[in-house]
């Protein structure tokens, strides 16, 4: 089961991803709201917590929940850079961020995070960020993209370590997907890969960047 948990004021998308036979919860992208986060948590056994990318709007939480419930933090060694900068003045403040730890594990191309039911294949998709990556369950089906490609159009690319030539090699590596995928971005509404090959403003040629 995907559980999708929209927190902050950026309205970010913390995803649970539960395996209901084992109890076992992994949580992707724990951005604000750490008491909520926490009480979604309450009767699973949370096995990891990994991070798309770096920005505090998505690690924001990290801290929080590694002082309560000591598990491990996994994120691409690219990003360590972000994990405590604001970017813009107040915006820790603004999503009520913690201090986030350094990563217990450093995650690159092809890594598998497996737990319950579940294989996550991590694909590497800097652009947004130098060390976004997301994750791809081949067997149920769906892609955590974080600030990747969301519905309809694509992160930013002009904080720090964007590139928008990385970005667009990124989402030629997301279309490859087989397009029944569906597509959980870190903000907004899911879609499917199909659906983002024929409407998505950026990959039809049309663009129109988000803000987050």
């Amino acid at each position: 089961m995907i559980k999708i948990l929209t927190v902050g004021p950026l309205q970010e998308n913390t995803i649970f991803i539960i395996d209901e036979d084992t109890k076992e919860v992994v949580v992707v992208d724990p951005g604000a709201e750490g008491e909520r986060i926490s009480r979604e948590l309450e009767n699973y056994n949370l096995r990891y917590i990994l991070a798309t990318h770096g920005h505090i709007d998505h690690v924001g939480q990290v801290g929080f929940l590694k002082k309560n419930l000591d598990v491990p933090f996994f994120m691409s060694k690219k990003d360590l850079f972000l994990i405590n900068n604001d970017i813009f003045p107040g915006f820790a403040q603004l999503v009520g961020a913690t201090p986030c730890p350094e990563p217990d594990r450093f995650l690159k191309e092809g890594d598998i995070i497996s737990f319950g039911r579940f294989n996550l294949r991590v694909i590497e998709t800097p652009g947004h960020t130098p060390g976004s990556v997301c994750f791809y369950d081949q067997e149920n089906g769906f892609v955590i993209t974080g600030d990747t490609l969301f519905k309809g159009s694509i992160g930013r690319t002009d904080l720090p370590g964007g590139d928008m030539k990385q970005m667009e090699n990124s989402l030629k590596k997301l279309m490859e997907l087989p397009d029944d995928t569906d597509v959980i971005p870190g903000h907004g509404d899911p879609t499917k890969v199909g659906i983002e090959k024929k409407t998505n403003p950026y990959i039809t040629g049309n663009f129109r960047i988000e803000l987050w």
